[in-house]
């Protein structure tokens, strides 16, 4: 039996078909492309996945600078401690989404290795610190959070100084070089600044480091 032949209007739907895949497939692949990488984190080993927790868990901002259209962000977190009693303070960074909330979060502080000993040792002599996230880090609420949003540039910077870092790690100084001190050289990718004082415990060094970089006024109340 002979095959039907095919309609014109047949022929046109077929038609539009092939241009409507051609057309639509690499914008759909481009799209891809871009969603795709934004949730990896870039640095595997400062995410909280040791512990538990894939991408980390959220805080609650106490103050937070954002601007819309930033892709990146750097959040300083203080938390308690059980080994050092002015608390520490550690960096969450990773990608935004188009809302404004974090695609992925990875950790890194400054923290003396040795429990009490590291910590008193490091009253007299620099000793080597640890800056892979730990438990604490990942499974602790912050006391307190403050966000500041980032450009492509400035996170491209930003990853560059913590693969030096890590290379390279800082060794920690209870008066000179502590996890707050190393913190606030992170920020300086987005042209943030230290207070005055230096030298303040971690519960309220925080503090005074948003009010040095002008965000006083955009603390969230309760």
């Amino acid at each position: 039996m002979r095959k039907a032949a095919s309609s014109p209007f047949n022929q046109l739907l077929a038609g539009l078909t092939v241009i409507a895949l051609a057309v639509f497939q690499p914008a759909m692949a481009a799209t891809n492309s871009k969603i795709i990488p934004t949730s990896v984190p870039e640095i595997p080993q400062l995410t909280c996945a040791a512990h538990g927790k894939p991408n980390g868990t959220d805080a609650k901002l106490t103050a937070n600078r954002e601007k819309t259209g930033d892709p990146a962000y750097i959040e300083f977190r203080q938390r308690f401690s059980s080994s050092i009693p002015s608390g520490h303070v550690y960096v969450v960074f990773g990608r935004l989404d188009a809302k404004g909330e974090p695609v992925t979060r990875q950790y890194i502080g400054l923290f003396p290795r040795g429990s009490l000993i590291g910590l008193y040792g490091g009253a007299i002599v620099p000793v080597p610190a640890d800056l892979a996230p730990s438990f604490e880090d990942c499974r602790f609420t912050p006391n307190a959070a403050y966000r500041v949003s980032l450009t492509e540039p400035q996170y491209q910077q930003l990853l560059e100084k913590v693969r030096a870092n890590l290379a390279n790690p800082p060794k920690w100084r209870m008066f000179g070089f502590n996890c707050n001190n190393f913190a606030a050289t992170l920020g300086s990718v987005a042209g943030m600044v230290e207070p005055a004082n230096r030298s303040q415990p971690s519960f309220s060094y925080i503090y005074s480091f948003i009010e040095a970089n002008g965000d006083k006024e955009r603390k969230v109340a309760g």
